[in-house]
């Protein structure tokens, strides 16, 4: 600061002379004065003007030798080329807010003040505009290194910035929030630049405000060597990225945007970049050095979690010696799980194998399904089956049968088996009348769940699913689009992906095919009524004289069966009694009637 403030007084003593004397022959400025001068391409009067406004801050004696406060009377009337317009709102003095005019004064006698921030930085005070605070996020020290992938991409940033003659907007989109910060924040230092961090939500303001926020912003930019980069995140709304649009398209520095897509401008130039994701192979590596000493099969987590070797190194810090892999897995899962809340509903899988009633081919795909989910390090990478090819590691399966077969219960006996998240997806809900609007839902749903690769359970596959290829209304079309966009998604999502539908017929083939499982749930014959009769009360319940054979006889589903079981189980308890066949009975007729189906009283009497 001492050779600063040096250098500005030797600047205010110049201007001092030039006004005592006009003819005299004036030294060029150097040091920060100059520096500012060339970054806002300022007149020789109106660095003078600043000079004397920095100098009435500094120095008291400025004032009496001036006769008082600088104004811009004074100023016309004393300092060399002097021209009326420096302190136009377009001109560099105002527009970036280098010097303000007091309010309530006539233009000329308006006294002129240096600004607090253009001040600090002539003096080298390291400071940030108090107007940026709300809408600046600290810088942070501790990053990931960039993988050998992702330098390609910071080379590429590091070239652009180093173009000085061309105001870009350099969009970096995909992966997480923090890696994309680490790859921004290496290029900018490779090139001796710092970041200005902006929350994109916090650009929500009145259009005066925000285009005060741009100058500001602008202004941090050529005081010094600095790259504001505008942070997006996954659930900032349409408000947020018009806010963006119009922040950006009125700039006219450089600007970096970390966003999870790309957006479009009207006016700015842009460059977008796509984040290279973090391998398989590298995540291994990373888990392999992070877990060294403990053997805990790395393959999986690389395989299963989609997370950065930041994110691997934090993990494998918190771990001590008592810590097991299943509770690795869990924080992997922890750190992962995708925010969902309007389009998903997390589904905590409770069931097991013993619960689920199935014929035997079905239980055998399914348990071939969980096979595939515990070995595809093996196959996918170790033994490179579906190497270069993202399709070929997706699992995806159909479920299809009538309401309350069991579906929704082999989705949760799948997730607990793999010990993996559960989310069940209402298509019907998701699906909008807006063109455009579905696909950006279902984007949402896969991005999201990624990195963690939960199980997703599209229920109700029927409000999206048809017959394709036929267009007969001006709909079909987009409906097709909708249906090939998902099955495209499913096909690269490294996780398991579920449709469930009632109505298996109305899928075409061409759809059948591409996936991996179809798994049927058809209506319970006897021989499966029976089973589920004889698993449907856990062993605690007090039961007298259960007859599954007889109680096959109703022609219920598995979620019907469960209906009547909890109905009779709470007359029981009412009546302090264990369950009996008239419990049973009483609550079917009970389920029946909700079904708007007649009850076969004849016919369990007669079996009665």
């Amino acid at each position: 600061m001492g050779e600063a403030h040096g250098d500005l007084r030797r600047a205010i003593d110049r201007v001092l002379r030039a006004i005592a004397n006009p003819t005299e022959t004036r030294e060029p400025y150097d040091g920060r004065v100059e520096l500012l001068r060339k970054r806002f391409a300022l007149s020789p009067f109106e660095t003078d003007v600043l000079v004397l406004c920095a100098g009435h801050a500094i120095a008291p004696d400025v004032a009496a030798r001036l006769g008082g406060r600088p104004t811009l009377g004074s100023a016309l009337a004393r300092v060399p080329d002097a021209h009326i317009d420096a302190t136009a709102p377009t001109r560099p003095l105002r527009r970036y807010r280098l010097v303000t005019l007091a309010p309530q004064f006539p233009a000329f006698e308006a006294p002129l003040s240096i600004d607090e921030r253009v001040l600090n930085y002539l003096l080298a005070i390291e400071t940030i505009d108090e107007h940026l605070l709300p809408h600046v996020a600290p810088l942070l020290t501790r990053l990931p290194p960039p993988t050998d992938a992702q330098r390609t991409v910071v080379d590429r940033i590091a070239r652009l910035l180093a173009r000085a003659d061309v105001v870009s907007t350099i969009q970096l989109h995909g992966g997480d929030a923090m890696t994309r910060l680490a790859v921004l924040q290496a290029a900018a230092t490779s090139r001796g630049i710092t970041l200005l961090r902006l929350r994109a939500s916090t650009l929500v303001i009145p259009p005066q405000e925000l285009d005060l926020l741009q100058r500001l912003v602008e202004r941090e930019t050529l005081l010094g060597e600095v790259l504001p980069i505008v942070e997006l995140d996954a659930l900032d709304g349409s408000d947020v990225t018009k806010a963006v649009r119009t922040f950006v398209d009125g700039s006219s520095v450089p600007i970096a945007i970390s966003a999870p897509d790309p957006i479009s401008f009207a006016k700015t130039t842009s460059t977008s970049l796509a984040l290279p994701p973090v391998t398989a192979a590298e995540r291994f590596e990373a888990w392999t050095q992070a877990l060294a000493g403990r053997d805990f099969p790395v393959g999986k987590l690389a395989q299963q979690f989609q997370l950065e070797p930041d994110e691997i190194a934090n993990i494998a810090a918190a771990l001590d010696d008592t810590s097991t892999f299943e509770e690795t897995w869990s924080a992997c899962r922890d750190i992962s799980r995708p925010r969902l809340d309007d389009l998903a509903r997390k589904i905590e899988p409770i069931a097991t194998w013993d619960s689920l009633v199935l014929a035997p081919s079905g239980l055998a795909t399914l348990h071939e399904l969980v096979r595939q989910l515990e070995h595809r390090h093996t196959v996918h990478e170790q033994w490179g089956l579906a190497r270069g090819d993202a399709r070929g590691q997706a699992i995806t399966a159909l479920f299809h049968g009538p309401s309350g077969t069991g579906k929704t219960h082999a989705a949760e006996i799948l997730a607990r088996a793999a010990n993996l998240d559960l989310f069940h997806i209402d298509l019907s809900q998701v699906v909008d009348k807006y063109v455009g609007e579905t696909e950006k839902r279902l984007r949402r749903i896969f991005d999201a769940a990624e990195r963690g690769g939960a199980v997703l359970l599209f229920d109700e596959a029927d409000a999206l699913f048809g017959k394709r290829g036929t267009i007969e209304r001006g709909t079909d079309r987009w409906a097709n689009i909708e249906v090939s966009y998902l099955l495209q998604r499913m096909e690269r999502y490294h996780g398991l992906a579920i449709l469930t539908t009632n109505a298996k017929d109305s899928l075409d083939q061409a759809f059948m095919r591409r996936l991996r499982f179809v798994v049927p749930f058809p209506f319970p014959d006897v021989t499966l009524r029976v089973e589920l009769w004889r698993r449907i009360f856990p062993p605690d319940v007090p039961l007298v004289g259960l007859d599954p054979a007889r109680l096959a006889k109703l022609q219920l589903t598995g979620a019907n069966i469960k209906n009547v079981a909890i109905k009779a189980a709470f007359h029981a308890a009412h009546e302090h009694t264990p369950v009996t066949m008239s419990h049973i009975l009483a609550a079917a007729r009970s389920e029946f009637a909700k079904l708007e189906m007649p009850f076969p009283e004849l016919e369990m009497r007669a079996r009665g």
